[in-house]
């Protein structure tokens, strides 16, 4: 662990690494059923890295997202706001929800405390009124005890929350990390990944709609609650 916190170190005071030429990425193979679209030179990328395909998911593993306070009080690293412009279903079925999964690795020597922050939001890019977003936050105070890992998690249920149908959307997931550490105190954490997953319904959603009574009248119950 230490090891990796040295790493980390050296890693940020160098700058990270920026892709040669900014480019705007479609990550859409023959066989996804979720695709994603994304600028690989957004700011973000310092902290987080780019994203590589884990099935229809989406996985970081940043090589530098760290906050570290060695007696020097509040100390921030972000907030590290990264853009999907796009991601849609190309057999437009609806994404039912996006969940974001993160794992971080920390400790707290003699007192001070930790914090990881995760803000998302689904915006509709069909329909501008379609809106989704939440806050979650870790908070991690008291000694340690040595290296630790936590987890954080949040998820936005879309097509429940939606008017219209919810197959292509601009997600934006942002990270804000913070350590605290007064004199003699140390105090660190760094985020190890971060994975973008979504649940969507098995077949386009007006076949599903259709071929479903109780489908049809839960979602025109859905669509008015909302109006």
């Amino acid at each position: 662990m230490k090891q990796l916190l040295t790493l980390a170190m050296t890693a940020g005071a160098l700058g990270a690494v920026m892709p040669a030429s900014a480019a705007l990425v479609t990550d859409c193979p023959i066989t996804a059923i979720v695709c994603y679209e994304y600028d690989n030179a957004q700011a973000a990328v310092a902290l987080t890295g780019l994203p590589t395909r884990v099935g229809d998911d989406m996985q970081f593993t940043p090589a530098s997202f760290l906050a570290l306070s060695n007696g020097a009080g509040f100390v921030t690293a972000g907030p590290a706001n990264f853009v999907f412009s796009r991601v849609w279903t190309p057999g437009g079925q609806e994404i039912v929800s996006l969940t974001v999964n993160e794992e971080f690795d920390y400790e707290i020597v003699n007192g001070g405390d930790v914090r990881a922050t995760l803000y998302m939001q689904a915006r509709s890019n069909l329909v501008s009124s379609d809106s989704l977003s939440n806050i979650w936050s870790l908070p991690i105070a008291g000694d340690s005890g040595g290296p630790q890992i936590a987890n954080l998690s949040g998820s936005l249920l879309t097509a429940a929350s939606f008017a219209q149908a919810a197959n292509d959307m601009r997600v934006t997931i942002q990270d804000t990390l913070r350590a605290n550490a007064g004199a003699g105190q140390l105090a660190w954490i760094q985020k190890k990944f971060t994975l973008v997953t979504e649940t969507v319904v098995p077949v386009p959603a007006a076949v599903w709609l259709l071929g479903s009574g109780l489908g049809l009248l839960g979602m025109a119950r859905r669509r008015q609650s909302l109006n």
